[in-house]
């Protein structure tokens, strides 16, 4: 559980608990009132680092589809000269929003431009201030996913969560997931389908949509921003899947892939979702039956072109294959892959993040080919991790819920072994290499190696790249947490490991600086 006073951020491929002054508890609280609650403009304001601003316009003379209205600003960073453009979102009657993230410290001005001469020409200022710990944008080291602001590397490990419409409104709910999920279980994401619901938040599939234009439903959005806004302050991350597939109607493609109606939505996202820090997006499931490249192509350059900051934007495809390869991340639908696939998935793209993108499920009788059980969830947490730090979404669907969203795990405190072993170690660069050892080995030549070996009693390691002191923990990954310390271990080949009893090993031998 989260202590007074502390704030959960990301470390690694894992939640950590960073230290915080009671102001932070305002900050967060005022991260959330800012997204929800329309304030109206002002000369200048006062940010924080990856904490979005508002102001909000009224605009009562608008006469044509208020989702149509295009109202662009230019934020500029008064040292640096950087801009960053992003647009107005309509978001109640009369009422237009703006919303800014700063990405650097120092004064922002902004000014706007539209053909609506209310909301032309509006200028305004925020002072963006440090806020030292808090994660921004998901960003890439190489083929490691990262996090701005903490320059941190982690291993995005995405639990299924809800449709919309069941937390809507429901603060409470998110925040009793993220205690069970993100503290008692390890994960450090959630992950949600929204397809049709864009539309309408209570309807799921296109058929069910009868207008022939609808426009964006505020709702939908209010929840997602919602969610976001509390997993971020928890030092998470959420990945949506935008859409579906073709087969049940959970696609835009009613109204044209690419079209009027749907750049009309992808406007909207990219206004209204696009300063919050914490999120990436898949096209969505199934897409070889009813998408090409060019659709691809088309949706990932519409949507960075109206976005101000960067989220990563994918599109999956079977097995090891490629639908279009200029997207942000590479994402693969692979059952059950091992070790070895993991490695492949990420030594495809060495420059991209991967994203084994399939959901790995914990069911019975459903696919009985490729679903999982409570230790391969395990495994492939740990093998995702050593292979080099792909992502990947779990769910427990045994006696599956009506929500969609994934039970608690059995085997939680499993889940949060992995979560803790990582925490502070899953570092930028780290590399594989196999051949120091019988098992599998990550390591920063010189100061850290990390190897894991499944259903064994000992771990052969060559050390002899650690030059100095040295010291080492071993932790038995199938029961909970408990580090045992190393007695005996020299910089040198052939040291060994000798477990007390058969398990799955993980070992971190680390050098020793004066310092420590």
């Amino acid at each position: 559980m989260r202590k007074k006073g502390q704030f959960t951020g990301i470390s690694g491929a894992c939640p950590v608990r960073l230290p915080i002054d009671p102001l932070k508890h305002f900050f967060v609280a005022l991260l959330l009132w800012v997204i929800l609650t329309p304030v109206m403009a002002s000369a200048g304001k006062d940010g924080r680092l990856w904490e979005p601003v508002a102001w909000t316009f009224r605009n009562p003379s608008c006469s044509v589809n208020p989702f149509d209205l295009v109202a662009r600003a230019t934020f500029s960073h008064a040292s640096s000269g950087l801009k960053i453009r992003t647009e107005l979102f309509y978001d109640e009657p009369e009422t237009w929003k703006l919303r800014f993230t700063g990405t650097h410290i120092g004064l922002w001005s902004f000014v706007t431009e539209s053909a609506d001469p209310e909301l032309n020409g509006l200028k305004g200022q925020v002072h963006v201030y440090p806020n030292l710990g808090v994660p921004g944008f998901i960003t890439k080291y190489g083929s490691k996913w990262g996090r701005m602001g903490i320059e941190r590397a982690f291993v995005p490990q995405y639990v299924m969560y809800c449709d919309p419409q069941e937390f809507y409104r429901d603060p409470n709910r998110i925040d009793a997931d993220i205690h069970e999920f993100f503290d008692e279980h390890g994960f450090n994401g959630f992950h949600i389908i929204v397809v049709c619901r864009w539309f309408d938040l209570d309807k799921e599939r296109a058929s069910e949509i009868s207008s022939a234009s609808p426009n964006p439903d505020p709702r939908t959005f209010e929840a997602i921003e919602l969610l976001i806004a509390k997993v971020h302050a928890a030092g998470g991350v959420v990945h949506i899947w935008a859409w579906g597939d073709e087969q049940r109607r959970m696609t835009p493609k009613k109204w044209g892939l690419n079209g009027e109606v749907d750049r009309r939505l992808q406007r909207y996202i990219c206004a209204r979702l696009g300063p919050l820090p914490g999120w990436s997006m898949g096209y969505g499931f199934d897409l070889q039956e009813w998408v090409d490249a060019d659709d691809l192509r088309r949706w990932h350059q519409y949507m960075h072109d109206h976005l101000g900051w960067l989220h990563f934007l994918g599109g999956r495809a079977p097995e090891m294959t490629w639908i279009y390869d200029g997207l942000d991340y590479s994402s693969f639908q692979q059952h059950r892959p091992d070790y070895d696939l993991y490695v492949k998935a990420i030594e495809q793209w060495p420059d991209k993040p991967a994203f084994l993108e399939d959901r790995f499920r914990v069911r019975e009788g459903v696919y009985p080919e490729k679903d999982y059980d409570f230790d391969m969830t395990r495994r492939g947490l740990w093998h995702s991790t050593m292979a080099g730090g792909a992502a990947n979404i779990w769910g427990n669907l045994l006696d599956p819920r009506p929500d969609g969203m994934s039970h608690p795990y059995p085997n939680k405190d499993q889940i949060l072994t992995w979560s803790r072993f990582w925490k502070d170690r899953f570092v930028k660069e780290l590399v594989r290499d196999n051949s120091l050892t019988d098992g599998t080995c990550l390591k920063v030549r010189g100061e850290l190696e990390i190897f894991y070996k499944e259903d064994t009693h000992s771990i052969r390691m060559d050390l002899s790249e650690l030059s100095g002191p040295i010291r080492g923990v071993a932790v038995d990954t199938r029961s909970s947490y408990r580090e045992i310390g190393l007695e005996g271990l020299r910089s040198a080949p052939d040291q060994l490991f000798r477990a007390p009893g058969r398990s799955d090993w993980a070992v971190a031998i680390q050098t020793v600086t004066p310092s420590d």
